[in-house]
């Protein structure tokens, strides 16, 4: 059903109530011809009339009667429907389906999503953590944080955090090489690489420099649980997001190489279905991963 066919259904209805066509009309912000236009139009859609109309008094034809509560059916449809957003937007409810990749499981981003659901304990969330690159619309996703570069330009997104890395070895696997104090000294070092990302590091350092870095290696892994169990055991050295290796760092576990020089950051993204409206739910939810939970309230 096209949008003038339910404006003029809307119009009728509105004269059908309030018992007349002036009426309707001053109501609706109208002339009185532009309401009995629209009720011509269906009448001539029709093929029949709607309205008996006098002088004095107007009343429903048969089919006058069968198409205003129909009529009626459709705007209290409509108005239920409307007010059902409200309530969402006032107060969230639903289910929320998020793909995560799971190099963000320990970072700051799970407290973000923890504070979203005790402010909101009526939206159930389903958190789906993996490496693989989920089909938000074939597997119904609402919501998916992916780190590293986006390839789907037909999704929404939203930068929600610049993910740091760290270089990091065992104290065991530092013991007998030559010190490292340049990228360059990392030539020819053994790396854990990480199958979903380019072999290859890029590094800033003091004085404006920069650095990239071939990594050399026997090792890949498709989990940052198993390259930072293995940098553990001294089989390498590895760049795994710093949230992962930062307190085994601290307690001496591991060692952070080039101190002075800064990894390049991994971009993480929220994606989500594009649509003509977005979620309520989804739009709270990405407001409080980018820090403007109050404005996106």
């Amino acid at each position: 059903m096209n949008a003038d066919r339910l404006k003029s259904l809307s119009i009728f209805a509105d004269v059908v109530r309030v018992g007349g066509f002036r009426e309707a009309a001053r109501r609706l912000g109208m002339t009185p011809s532009a309401v009995s236009y629209h009720v011509k139009v269906l009448e001539t859609e029709l093929g029949t009339s709607l309205l008996y109309r006098s002088t004095r008094k107007m009343a429903l034809t048969e089919a006058g009667e069968e198409l205003y509560n129909a009529a009626l059916a459709m705007m209290e449809a409509a108005e239920s429907g409307f007010h059902a957003a409200k309530r969402i937007e006032a107060g969230l409810t639903g289910r929320m389906k998020i793909a995560v990749s799971s190099s963000l499981a320990h970072s700051g981003l799970t407290a973000d999503i923890v504070r979203f659901h005790c402010d909101n304990p009526n939206v159930e969330l389903d958190l789906v953590y993996a490496d693989r690159i989920e089909d938000l619309i074939a597997d119904r996703f609402d919501l998916a944080l992916r780190a590293g570069r986006l390839e789907d330009s037909t999704l929404k997104c939203r930068l929600v955090w610049d993910m740091p890395r760290m270089l990091v070895c065992s104290p065991a696997f530092r013991q007998g090489r030559k010190p490292i104090r340049f990228p360059s000294d990392l030539q020819d070092v053994p790396w854990i690489k990480f199958a979903k990302l380019e072999p290859r590091r890029s590094f800033s350092g003091p004085g404006g420099k920069h650095a990239t870095i071939e990594q050399s290696g026997s090792i890949t892994v498709n989990s940052i649980e198993a390259m930072v169990d293995l940098t553990l055991l001294g089989a390498a050295i590895s760049s795994p997001p710093a949230h992962y290796v930062a307190k085994a760092v601290a307690a001496g576990d591991l060692v952070q190489l080039l101190p002075d020089w800064r990894m390049e950051a991994m971009p993480v993204h929220a994606v989500w279905p594009s649509a003509g409206i977005d979620n309520p739910v989804t739009k709270r939810l990405v407001g409080y991963l980018t820090g403007q939970a109050n404005s996106a309230a």
